[in-house]
């Protein structure tokens, strides 16, 4: 009828569905190399967040360690300035105490006789400020220490 072979018709429908599985071929390869460049890109980026993610861990590791090496030089500053307080006032307390022990005869003695012998003596005057300041400077030793 129209002269048109069946070879001819099988010839053109094969070369169509070349032509067509041709085109999808190249589509999808093109597709392909786009999400190889892709996945590089994401490859790329993952190990650049993930060498900052370590960067940031060991930054804050480090001002870690060093905040806690600050604590622990402070708590030993307040530890040793304690200690040294409390060795600074036993040392005065024990100077204190041995000065009173050595004076108290004195004073005592001063204080109940001086009055007696104030106009012979030229250094009355300053036996009775010693006196005062000796019972204002006793007032500072404990109760315990007194005895």
């Amino acid at each position: 009828m129209w002269g048109v072979d069946m070879k001819d018709i099988l010839i053109i429908v094969f070369a169509t569905l070349t032509v067509c599985f041709a085109l999808s071929y190249m589509l999808v390869l093109k597709q392909s190399i786009k999400l190889k460049k892709d996945i590089s890109k994401l490859f790329i980026e993952n190990t650049l967040l993930q060498e900052y993610v370590d960067l940031t861990k060991s930054t804050k590791t480090k001002e870690d360690s060093d905040e806690s090496i600050h604590k622990e030089n402070f708590i030993k500053f307040l530890s040793d300035s304690r200690d040294w307080a409390f060795s600074y006032i036993e040392s005065v307390q024990k100077g204190l105490t041995k000065f009173v022990s050595d004076v108290d005869a004195d004073v005592s003695h001063f204080d109940e006789y001086g009055d007696a012998l104030s106009m012979s003596r030229p250094d009355y005057p300053s036996m009775k400020n010693i006196s005062k300041a000796y019972k204002e400077l006793k007032t500072l030793l404990p109760d315990d220490e007194i005895k």
